[in-house]
C-alpha cells in the first residue's frame, strides 16, 4: 500500500457546521428499520435539495450515520454567511419536519479530503463539543466563531441569534460566549411555525427528554421578546 501523502493546502481555516440528529441511536436500537429508514432518508434528501445552493457558494458537505457536516474552503466572511444560511436553513427544516436535531457552527483549522471522507482538525472537534454539549434543540455560534466574528463588522448582522445565557441549557458549563438562532426569523402575524412542531415532538418524546423541548421552548419566548432583525441572507445564484 502506497503511504498517504499529506498536503498542507488542505489544512487551513475555514468556517465549519455541524449537526447531529437526537434519538437516532435510539431510534435505530428500538425500532425497526421501516420505520427507522424513512426518517433517514427523510434527513439526506433535504440535505440534498440544498446541494445546488451549496455548490454555487462553493461549499463542501457530507454525512455518516446521524451525522452531518457543512463546511468552506476559505475563512473569508462571504463563507461564513453561506455556511450559516446553508446549516441554519438545514436545521430549520428539520424542525418544521418534527425531525429533534441540534448544531453548531464554529471557525478553526480542517483538513478534508471530501473525496476520501477525511475531516480531522480544531474545527471538528470545536464544532462536535458545542452540539453535543447542548441540552436542547439548538444551532448555536460557538465562541471561536464569536471571536472571529466580533473583530469584523459582521457580527451586528447575525440579528437573528441571541446570547444563551441560561446555565440549563448547557450539560457541562459553556467555555465562552454561545449565540443561539432565537427560531423568529420565519414568524409571521406573531405566529412561530417552529412552535407547534417543537411541542408535538415533546409530546411524542419520552418524559426524560421533555426537558430538552422545554429549553427550547421557553428560548423561544425570551428570544420573542427581542426586536426582529434578519441580518443577512447570501445570495446562491
Amino acid at each position: 500500500m502506497l503511504p498517504y501523502k499529506f498536503k498542507p493546502l488542505r489544512y487551513r481555516q475555514r468556517w465549519f457546521c455541524y449537526l447531529d440528529l437526537l434519538g437516532f441511536t435510539q431510534l435505530v436500537q428500538n425500532e425497526s428499520i421501516a420505520r427507522v429508514m424513512p426518517t433517514y432518508y427523510e434527513v439526506i434528501e433535504t440535505l440534498k435539495k440544498h446541494g445546488a445552493a451549496f455548490k454555487a457558494k462553493k461549499l463542501l458537505y457530507s454525512w455518516f450515520s446521524d451525522t452531518f457536516i457543512i463546511y468552506s474552503n476559505s475563512d473569508t466572511y462571504d463563507d461564513f454567511h453561506s455556511v450559516e444560511y446553508a446549516g441554519r436553513c438545514f436545521f430549520e427544516q428539520l424542525i418544521a419536519n418534527q425531525i429533534p436535531v441540534r448544531g453548531a457552527l464554529t471557525y478553526g483549522a480542517l483538513y478534508s479530503q471530501l473525496k476520501n471522507n477525511v475531516f480531522v482538525g480544531p474545527a471538528l472537534i470545536d464544532a462536535y463539543k458545542h452540539a453535543e454539549n447542548q441540552d436542547w434543540l439548538g444551532f448555536v455560534l460557538t465562541p471561536a466563531a464569536k471571536w472571529k466574528l466580533h473583530s469584523s463588522d459582521e457580527l451586528h448582522l447575525l440579528g437573528n441569534y441571541s446570547p444563551i445565557e441560561d446555565a440549563s441549557m448547557f450539560k457541562d458549563p459553556a467555555n465562552g460566549p454561545v449565540l443561539g438562532f432565537s427560531f423568529k426569523n420565519a414568524g409571521s402575524g406573531g405566529h412561530n411555525p417552529y412552535v407547534a412542531a417543537l411541542k408535538s415532538m415533546r409530546a411524542a418524546a419520552a418524559e426524560e427528554y421533555r426537558g430538552k423541548y422545554d429549553r427550547t421552548l421557553s428560548f423561544i419566548e425570551t428570544c420573542s421578546k427581542l426586536p426582529i432583525s434578519f441580518g443577512r441572507t447570501p445570495s446562491v445564484s
